[in-house]
């Protein structure tokens, strides 16, 4: 864990006990939602940004990292529901959304539920647009996962898992290392969820709630190939390409994602509905 990111713990109205790390203070404020396999301190690294402004609030979502989850398989709608009971718990009335592959998913169903409290979206590799490519498929059988994913947490099997999401292994600290590997194997939800979560018409869906929009891809993206998402989008929001990086391009191509990200930023703050209701 990274000691400049202690855990905090935010109580939902249902009970539900979701950790978060956060940073900044001020406006704007983002919410930063993980992808699969993952948690809060995959965004680590953006919340030590000198020049990142406004407040920064990173979840666990819940059934992965420090959170707690249902007893039951969660819905999509569970997540979309996390998102704005943690808001509600911290008095958050409106903010800027970003989310990395299945949190952009969860950013995108957000604003589509409830636009009145998004000030804008950021995805960034995002899923939602069409079901991943490449992607390991579950089994029915959620302890036969569990054992999967204790698995491809290992050292051998995750370097590889790294390289095919366009990060260099050799590149990250032995803590970087840790952490992808702690986030993997703490992903409970991951191993019971059956399959993936399908968001019917999700780019007109995500359009159509009259919220500024930014994407962020990069053009090796195996999960979710840039021409297929470029497909989706059609033109009709700002769609940034990283060349040459894959799935997680802010930790491949840190300087250029980050141009990208304050690109990103200075689009939803300019953006005219930020100012509506």
């Amino acid at each position: 864990m990274d000691p400049d990111f202690p855990v905090n713990t935010g109580v939902l109205q249902n009970g539900m006990r979701l950790a978060y790390i956060e940073t900044g203070s001020g406006e704007p404020v983002t919410l930063w939602i993980h992808g699969m396999g993952s948690y809060s301190e995959t965004f680590h690294h953006l919340f030590k940004a000198p020049d990142l402004a406004g407040r920064h609030i990173a979840p666990d979502m819940p059934g992965f990292g420090h959170s707690d989850h249902l007893p039951r398989v969660h819905t999509l709608n569970d997540y979309v529901e996390a998102v704005v009971g943690l808001m509600d718990a911290l008095n958050i009335p409106r903010a800027i959304i970003a989310g990395h592959s299945f949190g952009g998913m969860v950013a995108g169903e957000t604003v589509i539920r409830h636009p009145e409290r998004v000030d804008g979206v950021l995805f960034v590799s995002s899923a939602g647009w069409f079901f991943p490519e490449n992607a390991m498929a579950p089994t029915p059988y959620p302890w036969i996962n569990r054992i999967g994913i204790w698995f491809t947490g290992m050292e051998f099997f995750g370097r590889r898992m790294m390289q095919a999401l366009g990060v260099n292994p050799d590149t990250l600290s032995k803590a970087d290392r840790r952490r992808f590997q702690w986030g993997w194997r703490h992903a409970y939800e991951m191993a019971r969820m059956g399959r993936f979560y399908d968001s019917p018409r999700f780019a007109d869906r995500v359009v159509a709630s009259g919220r500024p929009l930014y994407a962020i891809h990069g053009s090796r993206d195996l999960l979710f190939p840039i021409s297929r998402v470029k497909e989706a989008i059609s033109d009709r929001f700002p769609l940034k390409i990283i060349e040459g990086a894959g799935h997680v391009p802010f930790y491949s191509h840190p300087n250029e994602f980050n141009r990208a990200l304050a690109d990103g930023f200075s689009h939803l703050g300019a953006s005219p509905h930020n100012g509506s209701q």
